[in-house]
């Protein structure tokens, strides 16, 4: 008698472990997503510690109805030293007759962006624009080449983490042009890469 109790409560407690499992699984609420972008490489000349660039065009959106907020990003693949010194979301501006960043010399403020992190649009059908432009602000330490071959965008929706990465390679460089042979060979071989 005394087993068949054990039993009974074991097997009672498997049941409630496995049904919380599965009710936790099912709901496992929205997702950042970034409309399957191809891979691509920017590359940007002129770049130091005072003078930023910014890395655009990143199109972003939820799987599904929600909230999600972006709390920090980091070079995924990196050569060097990238620094992210700021970024920010915008719904996107194709929608109204606008342009996405793509890329630009600056910062956030001079090119007219505030500090926005939140993104709560689902994805829609495919093509439909509805979603988020995400530009990054990046600088370097001054007279050297930095490279990643991505982003790690982290974030919370409802207080739980989160992380996409955005196959978006950039190589920065101090020099003037890109054909300056150290950064050249840089944006090769992460042109190699992709």
């Amino acid at each position: 008698m005394h087993c068949r109790h054990i039993f009974g409560l074991v097997g009672t407690a498997l049941l409630l472990t496995l049904t919380a499992a599965c009710q936790g699984a099912a709901d496992t609420g929205p997702r950042l997503a970034d409309g399957t972008p191809n891979p691509s490489l920017n590359g940007l000349p002129s770049v130091s510690a005072k003078s930023h660039v910014l890395v655009g065009s990143m199109f972003l959106c939820l799987t599904k109805p929600g909230r999600a907020v972006i709390t920090s990003i980091r070079p995924v693949g990196a050569t060097g030293r990238i620094e992210v010194t700021g970024f920010a979301v915008r719904p996107n501006p194709l929608l109204r007759g606008g342009q996405m960043i793509g890329s630009a010399y600056g910062t956030l403020r001079s090119n007219g962006l505030s500090s926005g992190r939140t993104i709560d649009t689902p994805c829609g059908p495919a093509n439909s624009g509805h979603g988020y432009e995400l530009v990054i602000e990046l600088a370097m330490p001054t007279g050297t080449e930095a490279a990643a071959s991505a982003f790690q965008i982290d974030y919370t929706v409802v207080g739980r983490p989160g992380t996409l990465v955005f196959p978006l390679g950039t190589v920065l460089c101090s020099a003037p042009s890109m054909s300056d042979q150290p950064c050249k060979r840089l944006g090769q071989r992460y042109q190699r890469q992709l």
